[in-house]
């Protein structure tokens, strides 16, 4: 497995509608699960599932830690030109890596046996909901 390597940058600078993520994570989203990607027509669909709790209170998602423990970002992109996708049964959460190659862009996460990016030219955030992942 060949090692990914990544220039850190933000969610606004390669996601479209990222204010919402950026006042909800101004420190980051900490270690992340991509739940889903999907590819269709030209296009693909990434979820990211967080589960650090938000800075700023969503009223409609209830409070952290009594109605909800996770968050997912669901975002839609185009212009995909590269997709790596090893182990896929062997994810877990880890650190969502953003990256500039070139004029594209890329999203990425990293794990022991395990790797997932993605490069593409336009990301572009298209919601979120909340969810209880086991006990609270």
């Amino acid at each position: 497995m060949d090692t990914i390597t990544i220039n850190s940058i933000s969610f606004a600078e390669c996601a479209g509608n990222s204010l919402f993520i950026e006042t909800l994570y101004p420190d980051g989203l900490g270690e992340v699960l991509i739940g889903q990607f999907g590819l269709d027509q030209g296009r693909f669909s990434v979820n990211v599932h967080v589960y650090t709790e938000p800075a700023k209170k969503v009223p409609k998602w209830g409070v952290w830690g009594k109605n909800y423990n996770a968050v997912v970002l669901e975002f839609l992109g185009h212009g995909l030109k590269e997709i790596v996708v090893d182990n896929w049964d062997g994810f877990s959460k880890a650190e969502l890596l953003l990256g500039r190659e070139g004029e594209l862009f890329s999203l990425s996460q990293i794990g022991t046996s395990w790797q997932f990016k993605v490069v593409f030219g336009v990301l572009v955030f298209q919601r979120s909901s909340t969810y209880v992942d086991g006990k609270i």
